[in-house]
């Protein structure tokens, strides 16, 4: 959508392309205000598509995180104590838990 919407602008304006991606990020809400007032970590490992479309879905919207790379021991039993199982990808925003991607329940709580 946001490749349109910077096309448009270009299009009806003619603005330069990064001029109008700036603009992009001003105007429109789901980019400019995706920002989380809390922490939040992600459980992840680099081989899960699954954690790298989550990972993809925070960086577009410039939420901010710790990565926890859930192969390692430490972290295993870290996941172990704390959630019972080792599932990734499992999200941490402030005291509650995501599990899987699920990017109305982050927007929700990154309000």
């Amino acid at each position: 959508m946001v490749p349109i919407l910077l096309r448009k602008i270009r299009l009806a304006v003619g603005l330069t392309a990064a001029t109008a991606a700036a603009l992009v990020l001003i105007l429109s809400p789901g980019i400019a205000q995706a920002r989380c007032s809390q922490r939040v970590y992600v459980y992840s490992a680099d081989w899960c598509g699954t954690c790298r479309q989550l990972r993809a879905y925070l960086d577009r919207n410039r939420i901010r995180y710790t990565l926890l790379d859930a192969t390692t021991p430490r972290v295993q039993a870290d996941m172990i104590a704390r959630f019972g199982n080792t599932a990734i990808p499992r999200t941490l925003i402030g005291r509650s838990v995501v599990s899987g991607f699920d990017p109305a329940r982050i927007n929700q709580l990154c309000r």
